[in-house]
C-alpha cells in the first residue's frame, strides 16, 4: 500500500497554494492531503498564545485517520513538520523541509511581532506587498502577474486574527534542540534566490540532520509556487 503524502501551506494562504504542485505530481504517489493549518482556510483559529507544537498537534490530529505519511512542508508547514518529524516518528516515513528555518535570526523574530500588530491594525492587504517581493522573483511577478494575483486574492480572503497570531508563532519558533532527533530521511530544499536566513537553514539542517539531502531549485521563497513541475519532480525522486 502507498504511503500517503501529506503537504503543509506556509503562512497566509491554504491548501489551495498546493495545486499547482499536486497536478504535477505523478499518479504513482496518489491524492495528497492537503490540510489547512490552524488560523488558515477552514481551520478554526489558533489559541491567542499558539506556538507551533499546538499548530502540529493540529496536524497529528489529523495524522490520526491517515496513519504513517511522507510529510511535506513550506516555511512554516516546514517548520510544524519539523515538529512533528522529531516527536512522532512513527507518524512520519519520509520527510521534506522547504524553505524554512529552525528559528528565524532576531531581526526576522521581531518582524513577526511588528506583522502581526501591523495586520491587527490595518488588515491583511498590509501583508502582501512583504509577501510578493519574498516569495517570488521580479520575472514571475512580471510575467505571470494573474498567478500571483490569484496568491494575492488568497491571502487577502484569510482571517486577520489567524494570520496575526501565526506571526507570533512564528516570532518564538525555535525547533534547534529536535531537529537532531528527527530519523526519517530528509529533503531539505530551498530556492536559491532566497532570502539569506533560509539558504543558511538550508546548510544547516543539511549538516545537522542524521539523514539529509540538500537540493537547491530555481526560484525565491516560493519555489514550490513559482516553479511546481521541478518542486514536484524533486519530491518524487525522493520518494521513489
Amino acid at each position: 500500500m502507498t504511503t500517503p503524502l501529506m503537504l503543509l501551506h506556509p503562512l497566509g494562504v491554504d491548501h489551495r497554494f498546493w495545486e499547482p504542485v499536486v497536478r504535477a505530481l505523478p499518479d504513482v504517489l496518489g491524492e495528497p492531503v492537503v490540510p489547512d493549518l490552524p488560523g488558515h482556510g477552514s481551520a478554526p483559529l489558533p489559541a491567542r498564545d499558539a506556538t507551533v507544537e499546538d499548530f502540529a498537534d493540529a496536524v497529528e490530529e489529523l495524522l490520526a485517520g491517515h496513519g504513517p505519511v511522507h510529510l511535506v512542508g513550506v516555511s512554516l508547514g516546514g517548520i510544524v513538520a519539523q515538529v512533528l518529524a522529531a516527536r512522532r516518528p512513527d507518524l512520519v516515513r519520509r520527510l521534506v523541509v522547504a524553505d524554512a528555518v529552525a528559528v528565524y535570526p532576531e531581526a526576522m523574530r521581531a518582524m513577526w511581532r511588528d506583522r502581526a500588530e501591523t495586520v491587527r491594525r490595518d488588515g491583511l492587504a498590509a501583508a502582501v506587498e512583504p509577501m510578493e517581493a519574498l516569495w517570488f522573483s521580479e520575472a514571475f511577478r512580471r510575467d505571470a502577474a494573474e498567478t500571483v494575483a490569484r496568491v494575492r486574492r488568497m491571502v487577502l480572503a484569510g482571517d486577520p486574527e489567524g494570520y496575526a497570531r501565526t506571526c507570533e508563532a512564528l516570532a518564538v519558533a525555535d525547533t534547534t534542540d529536535r531537529v537532531g532527533s528527527i530519523v526519517a530521511p530528509t529533503l531539505v530544499t530551498c530556492g536559491a534566490d532566497d532570502a539569506p536566513p533560509f539558504r543558511l537553514a538550508a546548510e544547516w539542517f543539511a549538516a545537522t540532520l542524521p539523514e539529509a539531502t540538500l537540493g537547491w531549485l530555481p526560484g525565491r521563497h516560493a519555489t514550490a509556487y513559482e516553479h511546481p513541475r521541478s518542486f514536484a519532480e524533486a519530491v518524487a525522486a525522493f520518494l521513489r
